[in-house]
């Protein structure tokens, strides 16, 4: 590995450059040496091969957006790469990174908020069977995915999901909140997810919702304005996830293909955040992985 990030280092141009920044920096690696991985996953065992070229390649292409035929040949064969992506993301490898980086305590579990966002979605998105199923739809901004977010005090992602860009957000709030994680003692949310049948449903799972009323209502329900500044986070953490531009605009035909990207970007602003190194997450990464598909 050290010949090779001595190569990566050694590029030249702009190239050499945008693989340094894309990739994960050594700090940021789950270092601890791992148990052997399971084949388990796949249906036809192949020899374990290395996960660090293969997983910087993805983050590669979540980073910079460009197709998977662009992919430089360093991260080696695009078709092997992709295939193993999808193995993945259909096997749930990044919720469960997710779901083991939400277990690190005193990382603000007590205050978490929900928001979502919509998504353009490029033309080459389009072809999939069951356009809904798949995440997309037509909102005002046009073809489009709604994402939805929940996240800690600490602006970091507790769990994501999506829907069509013309999904309301009542349908995705109660769903996003019933995802594994942390479970929040104050819940912050804008106009959007005034609802009775969410301040119920909080209610009887004992959280606090810090949600201002519409204009309409009757009775107004006032929130704590110093605790509800806090939902700028969430806002930040989204235009920090819309730096990978993969996840900004929709390329990908399948919901799982793209979900997975916005994990992937989810699970980057945590090892940013925390600098993440426990070997039991390595060690889910690798039981979950399965050997690597061979590489160029």
């Amino acid at each position: 590995m050290e010949n090779a990030t001595a190569r990566m280092d050694g590029c030249e141009g702009p190239d050499g450059r945008h693989i340094r920044r894309a990739v994960l920096k050594g700090d940021q690696r789950l270092n601890a040496k791992p148990p052997p991985p399971s084949t388990k996953f796949l249906t036809v065992p192949r020899r374990p091969r290395d996960h660090r070229r293969v997983l910087d390649g993805v983050f590669w292409i979540a980073r910079t957006g460009v197709q998977w035929r662009d992919l430089p040949e360093f991260f080696g064969k695009w078709s092997s790469v992709y295939r193993q992506f999808r193995r993945w993301a259909l096997s749930g490898l990044w919720d469960l990174l997710l779901e083991v980086l939400n277990d690190t305590e005193g990382v603000g579990e007590t205050v978490q908020m929900i928001d979502s966002t919509v998504i353009r979605a490029h033309h080459c998105a389009a072809g999939a069977r069951g356009t809904p199923r798949q995440g997309l739809g037509r909102s005002r901004g046009g073809f489009s995915t709604k994402i939805h977010l929940r996240t800690n005090g600490a602006g970091l992602p507790v769990a994501v999901d999506i829907a069509p860009g013309q999904a309301s957000d009542y349908t995705g709030a109660l769903p996003l909140l019933g995802a594994d994680g942390p479970e929040p003692k104050v819940l912050l949310a804008d106009r959007g997810y005034d609802s009775d049948h969410i301040r119920e449903e909080m209610e009887a799972r004992g959280v606090t919702s810090m949600i201002p009323t519409r204009r309409s209502r009757k009775v107004q329900i006032p929130v704590d304005d110093y605790v509800y500044a806090l939902r700028n986070r969430i806002e930040r953490c989204f235009d920090k996830l819309k730096n990978s531009r993969r996840l900004a605009t929709r390329y990908d035909k399948t919901a799982e293909s793209y979900l997975g990207f916005v994990l992937i970007a989810a699970v980057r602003l945590w090892t940013h955040a925390t600098r993440f190194r426990s070997w039991w997450a390595c060690a889910c990464f690798c039981r979950r992985a399965g050997p690597a598909t061979p590489t160029a």
